[in-house]
């Protein structure tokens, strides 16, 4: 019988339906998820709870660092530069304030810094190499800082220049501000004012030897220069050989592998060239030993120098050449020989930018004007500019408040995808039609038995008052006549259509209305669990197919002005017995004997039922169960009414879920229901 319609089949195509549409997506995305994400308010606290530990854990694997703030003024006067074709330059303050920026962060300058008695006597300067272990699992010699002593000038240039120092002019002022990120507040105080005061010493030497003194200098510079690139150069070169001779252990040792996975132990192939491969290890560690020998490359060695003796001896010991002590032996060293290549060739780099940088300076400047030199004065020396507490305070609220974030947004991504029913906001805002009653849930409706109304039996309860709502709801809609036939339906079974139609049929006959229920549900008759004693073998269904009268199938309730007609036996075809002659001289009688008629229909999306009713009634009243019925079954339901020319009237919201009484008709805040003798009838 399920087959009789498609209740999902394309009815109506017009633009307005796809407006309406349009408009319950927006307000899904609105005001109402934003309401169910804040009720999953657990979510927020979880998230913002794991966002807490997340900064703690980040803060465990990363040492905060604190910045050290010094603030340079500039005094910045008309500038002359005299070159080979004399010209005169008048440089404009951002291109002086660039200019000295770049001079407190030249490799020059960095490396006096770096050399620095200050900075040399600094035990936490390098800090430990980077781990996701948190740092209360870590041991004390993974956690310690190495001294500037025991670190290459170059390292802790290179570090300066791309990790701890920046360099930033204040907007419309003359003021620079240096400032030093580091781990280590005393460390980032001590470079900050080093450079300063680098800074300033080498201004001051440019200023008492004049123009001359300060081509001088540049020059002296640039040959400084020269000579370290010419030393880097030259050490660089002692490593040829050696980096050649790995890069083939490294190819002859992958196709030694593929040769012993190919042959045997004494294959003729294999034992050639385990043979080649040996000699390759022996002149690779020759040119080793000879290279740390250097009297250049001496100390860079001299921390690897007793493993490899070491190796070395074991060697020796077991006479195996490509074992796994030769093994080892050979990944150490040539570990330390990419490191000492890969520092020489950064040496090389910033030494070949700095010459080409003070070649170019002196190729331009000839002579320079004393007076017209820019003078210099420090307006502030290093000060934190963040204490490290507040550093911590920082990133666990911000953790805190992102994790709370996530949490909201997950919170309304299920908001959104959720599509049912909770309120009475999110049913308004679906359907765009008054909830005319909102039900909570409770077991006060009897579904068996001898039935008694809601408002009998508990007159005080919460269901009371919402049958009393529906009432006025319907009665507030307009005169009696033009809303005596109410049809009851749902767009699924099981969401308490029939037992509003049979509560809202006796609080009108309780008001002294002759009230008749009628049940139209012809598929699965629910009237007889309500009243057991009216027979349900003749009933409806008798009186469209001919069988039996009018006034042999209605019979009494069993409350005062209250009569029921029952569906009656089943019918195998009910659309086929719902003729439209039959109906319209069946509601024609009954409306001349009552005044209202509450209809109890099938649902609409299985069966097509009612849907032919919808002519005959007045008003249509569709119920709705929440967290049960889905967004878009109901809007479905209501284009199934709208197609067959009777829009509903209202919403009934059933199985309301509320907590510690006090939400009413489904929004807080107006008190409690339990107070007795509260509410009239």
């Amino acid at each position: 019988m399920k087959n009789d319609i498609d209740p999902f089949a394309d009815v109506d195509s017009s633009n307005e339906r796809k407006g309406d549409m349009d408009e319950v997506v927006v307000s899904r995305f609105g005001g109402g998820s934003i309401r169910q994400a804040l009720s999953r308010w657990w979510m927020m606290l979880v998230f913002g709870g794991l966002g807490y530990a997340a900064a703690l854990y980040y803060m465990s694997i990363m040492p905060l660092k604190t910045e050290a703030v010094a603030v340079l003024e500039v005094d910045i006067k008309q500038r002359q530069v005299m070159g080979a074709e004399l010209e005169t330059d008048r440089m404009s303050p951002e291109l002086v304030l660039a200019t000295t920026a770049s001079k407190l962060t030249s490799p020059a300058i960095l490396a006096k810094v770096a050399n620095s008695p200050e900075v040399q006597a600094l035990q936490r300067v390098v800090p430990p190499e980077f781990s996701f272990k948190p740092r209360y699992w870590r041991a004390e010699e993974e956690l310690e800082f190495k001294p500037a002593s025991a670190v290459e000038t170059v390292e802790i240039v290179d570090m300066m220049a791309k990790k701890w120092v920046s360099i930033s002019g204040r907007r419309n002022t003359s003021l620079i501000d240096i400032k030093v990120k580091h781990p280590d507040p005393e460390a980032a105080r001590t470079i900050a004012d080093t450079i300063l005061r680098v800074f300033m010493d080498q201004e001051e030497e440019s200023k008492s030897g004049g123009a001359s003194a300060v081509f001088q200098s540049l020059k002296q510079e640039a040959e400084a220069a020269r000579e370290e690139l010419e030393e880097a150069q030259n050490s660089l070169q002692v490593y040829v050989a050696a980096t050649k001779l790995s890069e083939q252990i490294q190819e002859a040792r992958a196709e030694l592998i593929n040769l012993r996975q190919r042959y045997k132990a004494k294959h003729p192939k294999l034992v050639q060239f385990t043979a080649v491969y040996k000699d390759l290890n022996e002149r690779f560690r020759i040119e080793i030993k000879r290279a740390a020998n250097t009297a250049s490359e001496k100390a860079f060695w001299l921390k690897y120098s007793e493993q490899l003796d070491q190796l070395d001896a074991k060697i020796k010991q077991e006479d195996d050449h490509l074992g796994k002590s030769s093994d080892e032996w050979l990944s150490i060293a040539q570990n330390a020989l990419a490191t000492r290549a890969h520092l020489l060739n950064a040496r090389i780099t910033q030494g070949q930018q700095l010459y080409e940088k003070l070649t170019q300076r002196l190729t331009e400047l000839d002579v320079a004007d004393e007076e017209n030199v820019d003078d210099y004065q420090i307006v502030q020396s290093a000060f934190i500019g963040l204490a490290e507490d507040s550093l911590r305070l920082i990133y666990l609220a911000a953790g805190t408040v992102l994790g709370a974030a996530v949490g909201f947004g997950f919170a309304y991504l299920m908001g959104v995808i959720d599509f049912k029913i909770y309120d009475v906001r999110s049913v308004e805002e679906a359907t765009g039609l008054t909830c005319m009653a909102a039900v909570p849930t409770d077991s006060g409706f009897a579904r068996k038995g001898n039935w008694k109304p809601i408002l009998q039996r508990e007159p005080h309860s919460a269901n009371a008052e919402a049958i009393r709502n529906l009432r006025a709801s319907i009665v507030l809609l307009g005169r009696k006549d033009r809303h005596k036939f109410l049809l009851m339906t749902s767009a699924q079974p099981g969401e308490g259509k029939t037992t509003m139609a049979a509560e809202l049929a006796s609080v009108f006959a309780m008001n002294k209305e002759k009230t008749l229920l009628v049940g139209m549900d012809l598929r699965k008759p629910r009237l007889n669990a309500y009243f057991p004693s009216i027979d349900d073998k003749i009933g409806l269904t008798e009186v469209l197919a001919g069988q039996n009268s009018l006034d042999e199938c209605i019979v009494p309730s069993g409350i005062d002005n209250l009569d029921v007609l029952p569906s009656g036996g089943k019918c195998p075809n009910p659309s086929e017995l719902l003729h439209e002659d039959e109906l319209e001289k069946l509601f024609g009688d009954l409306r001349s004997r009552y005044e209202r008629v509450i209809i109890d229909s099938a649902p609409l999306l299985p069966v097509c039922d009612t849907r032919l009713l919808t002519e005959f009634v007045d008003s249509v009243v569709l119920v709705v169960r929440s967290r049960k019925a889905p967004v878009g079954a109901l809007l479905r339901s209501i284009q199934l009414l709208d197609h067959a020319g009777k829009k509903p009237v209202g919403v009934v919201i059933n199985g309301l879920k509320v907590s510690g009484g006090s939400t009413y008709y489904g929004y807080k805040g107006y008190g409690e229901y339990a107070t007795e003798g509260y509410y009239a009838d």
